[in-house]
């Protein structure tokens, strides 16, 4: 299908240094959003599809560092493998297990091996050889929610709809601790503390964040998320969905944690220090936060029930005349007004997608980054993004 030339627009960034060039076809529409000053896109067209491996909506994806591989997971414990050209390369289908693959975990230190896990199993796979898992553990007395590795890969992470967050020890195949009694419902996320060997974040669905030391186990800090956050009345979505922790995400340089919430905040943490502190809350999403997903060390893009993307840069945080930090214990709460000039400020560009987001994995191919947002539909999006 060739683009309609006269319909073809080029919008430049406030700064002037990117421009976005949107074309307008029969299946894609562009528009402008002036409120932000921003370029609001969609040109499904100008996106790949992975397409053709689901049945069902697409729970979560990851990717190795530059997208050669592609592995997503899916109701119906299916698994699959796909190359950087967007073709299906191996799929595993279960139809006898009454379950899904919540969470998928490709190893940094070898991309041939992936952690996968499937109901209340984490399951370890070699993709020359599909046929069957090569190591399965069994820990977990719920369904497993996400897996994630530390920086070493030494241990696995699981956390599950009884609270509970199990550390597995991987190179001796052997539950190494778990940390129990202060979730007060579903664990739905877990992260590793960069550059803190035995740290590690929780969130659930009690709107508790927890910081701890895994080694003890001890509980560091605990932050409740009603506590902290001011909820304007012209706002009436942030009244109504209490702001349950669905994930979570740190910064390379590990200065920043981004916790996304069910009110459809994004409450960022200052965790360059010994113990963290909110820095600010971006009022993001029209409906509930399912990921936030760091690129470097500031660069930071966010997907919602709302089926909106949106980029941000947190170095423009400080560009704002009430910035200053603002250390909270759980007792105090940002201010409205602050919360929203930093959110406008750090907002660097937003795409409306089809479907509510499930998961988002970013890549870099070539210095140039690519997202891949997996929803409630069998098909996989992968697009350019401009950070």
């Amino acid at each position: 299908m060739q683009p309609l030339k006269q319909n073809v627009c080029e919008f430049r960034y406030p700064d002037d240094t990117r421009y976005w060039q949107v074309i307008r076809t029969q299946e894609a529409h562009w528009y402008f959003r002036k409120e932000y000053s921003l370029i609001m896109a969609h040109a499904e067209a100008a996106f790949s599809k992975l397409q053709g491996g689901h049945s069902d909506g697409v729970l979560c994806v990851d990717s190795n560092s530059d997208g050669s591989r592609i592995i997503s997971g899916a109701e119906g414990v299916e698994l699959c493998i796909w190359s950087s050209d967007c073709q299906l390369v191996h799929k595993l289908h279960s139809p006898d297990e009454d379950s899904a693959c919540t969470s998928v975990c490709i190893s940094k230190q070898n991309d041939n091996m992936f952690y996968a896990a499937i109901g209340t199993v984490v399951k370890v796979f070699d993709v020359r050889n599909m046929q069957s898992s090569v190591e399965s553990f069994q820990f977990n007395e719920e369904e497993v929610n996400q897996i994630v590795l530390d920086e070493k890969e030494h241990y696995l992470a699981a956390c599950d709809d009884t609270g509970e967050v199990k550390i597995i020890s991987l190179q001796e195949k052997r539950l190494y601790k778990t940390l129990r009694r202060k979730h007060t419902n579903i664990c739905a996320t877990v992260c590793f503390r960069s550059k803190k060997p035995w740290e590690i974040f929780s969130g659930g669905m009690d709107c508790n964040l927890i910081h701890w030391d895994f080694s003890r186990p001890k509980t560091l800090n605990q932050f409740n998320m009603q506590e902290l956050h001011d909820a304007p009345s012209e706002l009436g979505a942030y009244m109504v969905n209490p702001p349950f922790v669905h994930h979570l995400s740190m910064s390379s340089d590990s200065h920043f944690l981004a916790c996304a919430l069910e009110n459809g905040y994004i409450s960022i943490f200052d965790s360059s220090k010994k113990n963290i502190s909110e820095f600010c809350t971006l009022h993001a999403h029209t409906q509930g936060v399912s990921q936030v997903v760091f690129i470097g060390n500031t660069k930071l893009v966010t997907g919602g029930n709302d089926s909106v993307i949106r980029l941000w840069d947190l170095a423009k945080m400080h560009e704002t005349e009430s910035f200053e930090v603002q250390s909270t214990n759980g007792h105090a709460a940002p201010l409205h007004n602050r919360n929203s000039e930093i959110t406008s400020h750090c907002c660097t560009g937003e795409i409306q997608h089809n479907s509510k987001i499930n998961w988002l994995k970013c890549f870099t191919e070539n210095g140039s980054h690519f997202l891949l947002v997996a929803d409630q539909t069998n098909s996989i999006t992968l697009m350019p993004i401009h950070v």
